[in-house]
């Protein structure tokens, strides 16, 4: 009996001390504000379907890279977020049509990789992505703005694959953009 309240002592004594010495620790420095925008990208002439069908081939031959089968639905935006091309590779999950849409949509809406969004929900702070629009931005990796000349001509989003994949594929047909 003894022995037991003995440990439970020392129990309630350490976790007071450690609580102690946590509540001392100094506050973290506030994030440093930068003086330029981010993502302040100009937006240009929207692409065209003939581009966009240039884009889509490109990402097609990235997905079908041997010993690759990623299978994706694939969008092609215009400055507004509006559709301009779509490809189905045969075989794709049938929910891989919208979110390939949602991608391309909130990488051209705002001008940023949806990479982003991901990366920021990955913390609770980052829950209040959310609530920003209506739809809410996709945060999923995938969606890329493309960039001709410093302005965005549109974006594309890539869904049917892991998220990393769909993002590899994406970017092999953002690239061909300059």
């Amino acid at each position: 009996m003894r022995r037991n309240t003995l440990a439970i002592l020392a129990t309630c004594a350490a976790v007071t001390i450690c609580g102690q010495a946590q509540a001392q620790q100094p506050a973290a420095a506030p994030a440093a504000v930068p003086d330029q925008m981010p993502f302040d990208i100009p937006y240009g002439n929207s692409i065209t379907a003939d581009r966009a069908a240039d884009v889509v081939k490109a990402i097609v031959a990235e997905a079908t890279k041997s010993p690759r089968n990623w299978k994706l639905a694939i969008s092609v935006v215009d400055t507004h977020g509006e559709l301009v091309y779509f490809y189905k590779m045969d075989s794709t999950q049938h929910g891989s049509v919208t979110i390939s849409q949602n991608k391309a949509r909130t990488a051209a809406r705002y001008r940023r990789p949806t990479q982003i969004f991901n990366n920021a929900m990955q913390n609770p702070a980052g829950a209040y992505i959310a609530t920003l629009d209506s739809p809410p931005p996709t945060a999923s990796p995938g969606g890329i703005p493309l960039v001709e000349g410093g302005k965005i001509i549109g974006a594309v989003g890539c869904s049917g694959a892991t998220g990393d994949q769909d993002a590899v594929a994406c970017k092999a047909g953002a690239d061909t953009v300059k």
